[in-house]
Parts: C-alpha cells; structure tokens; sequence
C-alpha cells in the first residue's frame, strides 16, 4: 500500500469555463473567469487531496474482459476530501448560485488534476517493477460495472486509510473521489497514456476529456 499526499495545486482555467459552458448558458466567460480568480484561494483553502494505491495480483473471479490478458491489477483510490463540497453547499444555501456553480466545477477539474498527477507515481512503480499498463478502468464507464467500487475499495482498505467506503448503491461517500484500476503485465507495453477518451461513451459530452 502506498500513500500519495505530494500533489502540485495546478488547475485548467479553461476546462473550467468549458465545464460550465456545456451545461450553463446562463453565465458568460467574462463572468466565469471573474470568479474563478476570486474563488482559487477558496479551492485552496478547502481541498485535501491524497491518494492510495496498490498492486496485487489479478483475482481468478475478475471476469471482465477490458484486462483478461493482464496478470495484475493497480487499485486507485484518490480524493480531494469534502471540505470544498461543504463550501460548494454553502454558497448554494446563500443563493449564490454562480459561485457556487463555479466552485463546484473549479473543484471537479483539480480532482481530475490529482488524477493524473497520481498516474505519474503509478507509471513510476509499474517501470521499477518491469511491467506495461492498461489506460485508466473506472467502474461505472461501460468497461467495468459500477458495483466493483466496492473491490477496489476493499483491496485499498480505504474505510480506515481515508474513511472512504460505498454506500448501498456503490457510491463512493465522499463526494469529491475518484476510485478505478490499471492492468499491469510484464508482456504489455508502458504507455504513457492516462486515459483513453476514446473508449469512453461520454466522450461526446464530457469536457475534461483530452482534445
């Protein structure tokens, strides 16, 4: 088990304003980059991001074929914590539904950021030990079901590292979390690809995905 707390604060300005513009066309560029400026000390102050991962090898009742040709699988666990969801909830329950809208969107492009700066160690581990990766595998994304949030979970032993679980319908309980999977084989290729967007079916309306 390995524990990640060495993030950079880095954040895309423009995947914010794409965020909010493909579901909000009420509030204006000019608007949403007044306010990401005024709410980056707000994003900074509340988010605690950290990660867990691990390597184990893959269990005989993983029947999903997105990694049947992989021996071994990298868990992933990341989190922003949900300080920000509570100062997100916060300008919501003032009627500061602009501010709040763009925290919100401000806080899901730095979880993605985590994301990928996670990769790096999981790229770094995976070369120490001679082995290729799959792209990223989330549950829910059509490759693996949602209900596997539940093993990876488990494996991390999340509930006492993080006091991250699932609750009855496979949701992660803190809001601003990230759970998902690599496959490691020694006879596949080290790519140094995060992410495959085009494998995704929400690539069409997703706008965190790569251009």
């Amino acid at each position: 088990m390995e524990v990640v707390l060495d993030f950079d604060f880095k954040l895309d300005k423009q995947q914010v304003i794409d965020t909010l513009k493909s579901y909000c066309e009420t509030i204006t560029d000019e608007e949403i980059s007044s306010l990401y400026e005024k709410l980056l000390p707000n994003l900074y102050e509340c988010v605690q991001p950290s990660a867990i991962f691990t390597i184990a090898e893959k269990n005989k009742d993983f029947t999903f074929e997105v990694i049947e040709d992989y021996k071994y699988v990298f868990y992933c666990l990341v989190t922003i914590g949900d300080k920000i969801s509570e100062k997100v909830n916060e300008f919501f329950s003032y009627a500061k539904m602009k501010e709040g809208m763009v925290l919100d969107a401000m806080a899901a492009s730095y979880l993605f950021e985590i994301s990928s700066q996670l990769f790096n160690h999981i790229h770094d581990k995976a070369e120490e030990l001679g082995l290729g990766l799959s792209y990223r595998i989330a549950p829910g994304d059509g490759e693996i079901p949602l209900w596997y949030q539940k093993n990876i979970l488990d494996e991390l032993d999340s509930k006492n590292f993080l006091d991250i679980y699932v609750n009855e319908d496979f949701m992660l309980t803190s809001l601003r979390s990230m759970a998902y999977i690599y496959g490691a084989d020694k006879n596949k290729p080290l790519s140094n690809v995060d992410h495959d967007c085009s494998r995704c079916p929400n690539k069409e309306q997703c706008s965190m995905r790569k251009k």
